[in-house]
């Protein structure tokens, strides 16, 4: 056979491999006449020699302690979390923190000691998958009609002894192929020679009581002069224990693998779906579909509530891990979740942290830890690292020493938006002087009977444009006269004297006609204008947030309650606080805290407000709720007394607090096991969603579902999913 034949076909062998192993397990590296050369993966075939879903005990070979070893204590420069003693900002430690909360939590490798009780480790791990034998080969150019393929076998499992054995075996199948493609008889020898080696070491190497297969990884010796090992046999277990980790780490991605080929039950949406359409939250090993996560995750950083981005499972409610959260975010709300969860670590774990706010108006965040006083008295101190700020620790104002007071967050709150105001970058100074002289020149302008008002508003602009063409949008009322703009009334009010609060009132009070004094606006500052009423508009919603709204104790963020009782709980850190006296109580047993002190669980209206609720419900009541209450939650007169009072008016005690959802029993209605309330089908469907309790149950049995609502009406002898019709 010419060389030419040879090529031709060396290369239809490669084409047949090509379709006979999946991808990724051959790897062509030249085609060229007498250089042909490839790599082939080949996975040994266990459940052939141990049975299927076998799991094998790797166990790396104990090593006794030597003095040139290096040392498994810790290093005393190392805290608990391993990291050096080093000097860190509070924004390297705070990224440190998330992303040691992102390791998932895998089950430690096991030491064993001898029963000797000298100092050896033997660190062991079962897996289910092992690496592939990596089979090199170069074909020279007279194969396959004389030569065969030059190789070299590596594999991390196998030792010297084992893979010299398999280059032999893979002599002799040259031997018998007679001068044919040898190739796949190599790579079908290896899947199961290596088997069954396998199988021969971990038969000497366990003990009678175990039923384990194990696997024995052992350090590489180096070669001996003289020694029979074939130079072709590259054993790759350098170091047992590494080995050892890259096993198991294999074994997690081929399980991943297979999973992802599987259809999945979404405990969210109970919808199946491919694994590959799942995402693993990182610290669990829970996964939902790539939707329902999304969706939660988009609503949850939206709100600012990344607290709440846990584990949906109930009995889990584990952190997901920032590596899921990249996986379903846009790249814009993946920042955004960063930085609110950059601010609850440093707000709510690193203590002392605070943000500089001069870089907080320029939309910029900077963590600063304030340096405490030498005096008790002494405010902290704090200088922002990227601007050179100089603030007071406690209140964010100006440094101000112990001599002055702090400022109170609303008159700071008023202090930032004038600086905004102040702020315009786009005027030079000669334009600065000269808007400034013609708007306080001013201009007045008349309203007659019948004509409406300027629409002003809070700062006592004027909002909109109007089809009068003698006022101009963004003009400021001044001051207000009586009588025509013919200079002979009297002042009624005057910017510089009276309250801006108090201007529209007076206007209204005011008879017709009377005189409006307008300053013009500056050149061109409509949009500045509507900067000026949206920044006062801002303080006005600050001013009432903080008049119906409690700060929480650790985080500081202000919590406004809608309805019920006093104990709160915060949406950003979680810390469980009463929004009477804004102390912080305990998660355990938060409702203490209104048993022993001066509050109360609820207030006055919210007591009211649910009497009323239940008056409109029927007058129904829960007598067991009262009796709760009275035992778990102190003397609450007021409210007891409108339970008492609703109580007196009802016929019967009812479960749960959905007045509003009672009805007549109807034909066909089905009474609820939970709650005994009754509900209809939903058509002929069984599975029937109680209104009152939202609990599930089946209208075959009247028994309730847990769980899969699906599996209650599959396999042999289950309920009928529909019932027959007119039933």
């Amino acid at each position: 056979m010419s060389s030419d034949d040879c090529h031709a076909e060396q290369l239809e062998e490669l084409e047949a491999l090509q379709a006979i192993f999946e991808e990724g397990e051959v790897d062509i590296q030249c085609r060229d006449k007498g250089s042909v050369s490839l790599a082939l993966q080949v996975t040994a075939d266990l459940e052939t020699e141990f049975g299927a879903g076998v799991e094998l005990l790797v166990q790396a070979e104990a090593r006794a302690a030597r003095e040139d070893a290096p040392s498994l204590e810790q290093d005393p420069s190392e805290n608990a979390g391993g990291y050096k003693t080093e000097e860190l900002s509070a924004l390297e430690l705070a990224e440190r923190a998330i992303k040691d909360r992102s390791k998932p939590e895998v089950a430690p490798v096991v030491l064993n000691r001898t029963k000797s009780g000298c100092h050896v480790t033997c660190a062991e791990a079962k897996v289910k998958h092992l690496p592939p034998i990596t089979l090199q080969l170069s074909l020279p150019k007279d194969y396959p009609s004389c030569s065969p393929p030059d190789f070299h076998l590596a594999c991390v499992w196998l030792d010297r002894e084992q893979l010299t054995r398999l280059c032999h075996a893979m002599d002799e199948q040259w031997e018998e192929a007679q001068s044919a493609p040898v190739i796949f008889l190599w790579a079908d020898l290896l899947r199961r020679e290596a088997a069954t080696h396998l199988k021969r070491a971990s038969a000497c190497g366990s003990s009678k009581e175990s039923r384990d297969a194990v696997l024995t990884l052992r350090e590489m010796e180096p070669v001996c002069e003289g020694s029979d090992h074939d130079p072709r046999a590259i054993p790759e277990c350098d170091d047992p224990e590494e080995a050892l980790l890259d096993l198991i780490f294999f074994d997690k991605r081929k399980d991943l693998e297979i999973w992802r080929q599987q259809q999945h039950l979404c405990n969210i949406c109970f919808c199946e779906q491919p694994g590959s359409l799942f995402v693993h939250l990182g610290r669990c090993s829970h996964s939902f579909c790539k939707t329902c996560v999304t969706a939660m995750a988009e609503l949850h950083v939206r709100e600012g509530s990344v607290a709440e981005l846990l584990c949906p499972e109930p009995k889990c409610r584990a952190e997901i891990a920032p590596g899921a959260l990249e996986e379903v975010l846009d790249e814009a709300s993946y920042q955004r979740w960063h930085r609110l969860k950059l601010q609850r670590v440093l707000a709510s774990e690193l203590e002392g942290i605070v943000f500089c706010p001069r870089c907080e108006e320029s939309s910029r965040e900077t963590p600063v830890l304030p340096q405490a006083g030498s005096d008790e008295n002494e405010l902290p101190v704090a200088r922002c690292t990227r601007c050179d700020y100089v603030f007071c620790g406690k209140c964010l104002g100006p440094y101000h020493g112990a001599h002055e007071a702090c400022l109170h967050p609303e008159e700071r709150a008023a202090q930032v938006a004038m600086r905004r105001l102040e702020s315009n970058d786009t005027m030079s100074a000669f334009e600065r002087r000269k808007a400034k002289r013609e708007a306080t020149k001013g201009y007045a302008v008349g309203v007659y009977l019948g004509e409406p008002l300027p629409p002003l508003d809070a700062a006592g602009y004027v909002a909109s444009e109007m089809d009068r063409t003698d006022i101009a949008e963004g003009d400021q009322a001044i001051a207000v006269f009586s009588g025509p703009p013919d200079g002979t009334g009297s002042k009624l009010w005057d910017i510089d004297k009276d309250s801006v609060a108090g201007l529209q009132k007076v206007l209204e009070d005011t008879p017709r006609p009377f005189t409006l004094r307008l300053r013009s606006c500056k050149p061109g500052s409509s949009m500045e204008r509507l900067r000026q009423r949206k920044l006062m508009e801002e303080l006005l919603t600050l001013k009432a947030m903080a008049q119906d709204s409690q700060r929480c104790p650790s985080c500081h963020v202000r919590v406004q309650r809608s309805a019920g009782c006093n104990h709160m709980t915060c949406t950003q850190c979680r810390t469980h606080f009463c929004y009477r006296c804004g102390k912080q109580l305990d998660s355990d047993d938060p409702y203490s805290h209104f048993g022993r002190g001066s509050c109360t669980t609820f207030d006055t209206e919210e007591v009211q407000r649910m009497a009323a609720e239940e008056r409109r419900g029927g007058g129904l009541f829960v007598d067991e709720e009262l009796q709760r209450l009275r035992n778990e939650f102190g003397d609450q007169a007021q409210l007891f007394a409108q339970f008492q009072a609703a109580a007196a008016h009802g016929t019967r005690p009812r479960v749960g607090g959905r007045a509003a959802v009672v009805r007549r029993r109807q034909a066909g209605d089905v009474q609820c096991p939970t709650c005994a309330q009754w509900n209809g089908r939903n058509g002929t469907l069984n599975h029937i969603r109680c209104a009152a309790c939202r609990s599930s149950y089946c209208g075959a049995c009247r028994r309730r579902i847990q769980g899969v609502v699906t599996n209650h009406f599959r396999g042999e002898g289950a309920c009928p999913q529909h019932a027959p019709a007119g039933t």
